[in-house]
């Protein structure tokens, strides 16, 4: 026997599908604002020892945003590259890097190393 469903079951999963839709795609959109933007270093890695007070830092983020290390501060590139140079001191540093996006979200990461 064919169980046949009727217009008010069929009206009732329709508004369930158009809502689980209607709330992904809001948080979709709403993930730039709630969420601190990506930020990943490549250089130096944490706890390396250096000969030289002249160092590279480099990394990602989002395309287009405010980055700063030790102060100094830059845009991040069409592909989300960053790289700067910067002077250190003899003995232990710590290398504070962040990232700002357009709603003030942000994130910080501190590098420590050590120069010669």
């Amino acid at each position: 026997m064919i169980k046949r469903v009727s217009a008010v079951t069929l009206r009732n999963w329709i508004f369930i599908g158009l809502f689980v839709i209607a709330a992904a795609y809001f948080s979709y959109q709403a993930g730039d604002v709630l969420f601190s933007p990506a930020l990943v270093i490549f250089e130096p890695q944490n706890g390396v020892l250096f000969n030289r007070t002249e160092i590279e830092v480099a990394g990602r983020t989002d395309p287009g945003l405010e980055v700063r290390v030790m102060g100094k501060e830059m845009k991040a590139d069409e592909n989300g590259n960053f790289k700067v140079i910067v002077f250190l001191s003899p003995g232990y540093n710590a290398i504070g890097v962040s990232v700002k996006d357009h709603f003030d979200n942000e994130t910080r990461k501190v590098l420590k190393v050590v120069v010669k």
